[in-house]
């Protein structure tokens, strides 16, 4: 690689969501390590969001540059419209926008006025791009092309935000690759660690058969989204490798052997989780949850600390502890990444005995830690999430849903089930972790030679 690339990073990090920052995370080391990309021979361009990543303090040599996006297209024609007098102003996230016309949801405008604002922001940006084709010139998009038209890859990072659940984000990604495409014929599209589906509807695997097929490499995490990718019989290089968290198994190890050999006399931890997601009714296991947590308190036998994933403006991790009554809030240790920063919370969870919680990173980074944990699922995005990847990972882990859980009395007894069964997986893990860098690093020579 003699001249420097530039890669254009899509995902749903920097929202304060810790699993998707923590593939961020994965991403940026992958790139350093074992591609040995720096900033001399590298350009690295990312989505703007909240910038959550800046609060966990993860230091990197690769420097993340800001993308330029639709919103700064709608930021353009707003101010036009002010310069202009007239009073009319269109909202800066489109996807959101779309979603609303999709979903039928009346927000703080009716859906007629999200669709008329839709297809008005459609015509300005279609007539726009039009102009620059035969003339080189735009009002709005010129900025925004101009990028597109330098970049080398668009890598969509892990995670699983393309099904039907949030089907307007694929339709948005799919108008941008193909926008992109068209201005710069050369580019190469990869996806790593994606979680697909679930789909329902034809209409959804349609739109969504027409994105995948930009792709060029599509690593995804389990064996559900690659039988939807077989169904579709699309002509993209498809494997499953597993979560990308999973690139971070040799900083897990050293953070693993940190806790045996500097925190001997301290007291071993439960790690607790919940995760904020409409699908789950933890009332369901709330009197359950009570009664374990008095036997932790009344034995002293382990440290019951919450572990949390999401918090605000993202997922209100932290806000479900409402459902315990006020003893038990107050006798929770919370930690938050967003505070201790990201390797202080993986090494306090490294120490757990065991695990008990909802988010699907959660879980996985407990397994990739070799600790037995009781897996939680909701509704089937979450069962796909969770069961299918944990199958993959460590497949002696119970793996309940919400419902199950809640029908059981005695929470401890099922604790104790996940820590008998529990068998050591370090060896998968290994391989594992050699195939997919192996992988990655082999897809990415190949798109960047």
């Amino acid at each position: 690689m003699n001249q420097k690339k530039k890669i254009y990073l899509r995902g749903a990090y920097n929202l304060y969501n810790f699993g998707d920052d923590l593939l961020l995370i994965s991403t940026l080391e992958f790139f350093s390590k074992h591609l040995r990309l720096t900033r001399e021979n590298l350009e690295l361009y990312g989505s703007k969001n909240f910038e959550s990543r800046s609060q966990l303090k993860f230091d990197s040599d690769l420097e993340l540059k800001h993308s330029v996006e639709w919103s700064d297209i709608i930021y353009r024609i707003n101010l036009k419209l002010e310069q202009l007098r007239i009073p009319i102003q269109f909202p800066l996230v489109v996807h959101q926008l779309l979603g609303h016309v999709l979903r039928g949801e009346w927000l703080e405008q009716s859906r007629f006025l999200s669709f008329c604002q839709l297809v008005a922001i459609a015509i300005i940006i279609f007539t726009d791009i039009i102009s620059y084709k035969l003339f080189q010139k735009a009002l709005f998009t010129k900025e925004y092309i101009n990028f597109l038209k330098q970049l080398d890859v668009i890598h969509y990072i892990g995670g699983g935000y393309l099904n039907e659940r949030w089907l307007e984000v694929i339709i948005y990604e799919y108008i941008t690759i193909s926008l992109a495409r068209s201005f710069n014929p050369h580019l190469k599209v990869i996806g790593t660690g994606l979680g697909l589906g679930p789909f329902k509807s034809r209409a959804s695997l349609l739109i969504f058969k027409l994105f995948v097929k930009k792709f060029n490499y599509l690593f995804v995490r389990e064996l559900e989204s690659l039988s939807i990718i077989k169904s579709l019989k699309v002509n993209v290089a498809t494997k499953v490798l597993g979560d990308d968290v999973i690139l971070l198994l040799p900083t897990l190890a050293q953070l693993k052997f940190e806790q045996r050999n500097y925190n001997r006399s301290s007291n071993s931890i439960t790690a607790i989780n919940l995760k904020s997601f409409p699908d789950y009714n933890y009332n369901l296991i709330k009197i359950s949850l009570e009664n374990y947590l008095k036997q932790l308190l009344d034995n002293q036998n382990s440290q019951p600390e919450y572990f949390c994933f999401g918090r605000e403006p993202g997922p209100g991790d932290r806000n479900l502890l409402e459902i315990l009554d006020r003893y038990y809030q107050n006798s929770l240790v919370i930690r938050d990444p967003y505070e201790e920063g990201w390797r202080s919370f993986l090494s306090r969870l490294a120490g757990a005995r065991v695990g008990i919680g909802c988010a699907y990173h959660f879980n996985i980074i407990l397994a990739l830690f070799n600790i037995p944990t009781v897996g939680i699922y909701s509704g089937s995005y979450y069962k796909q999430k969770i069961v299918g990847v944990m199958q993959l990972l460590s497949k002696d882990t119970l793996v309940l849903s919400l419902d199950e859980l809640g029908l059981e009395k005695d929470l401890a007894e099922v604790v104790n089930v996940a820590i008998n069964a529990h068998t050591s997986g370090e060896n998968k893990l290994e391989q594992m972790y050699a195939a997919m860098k192996q992988e990655y690093v082999d897809a990415y020579r190949s798109i960047l030679s």
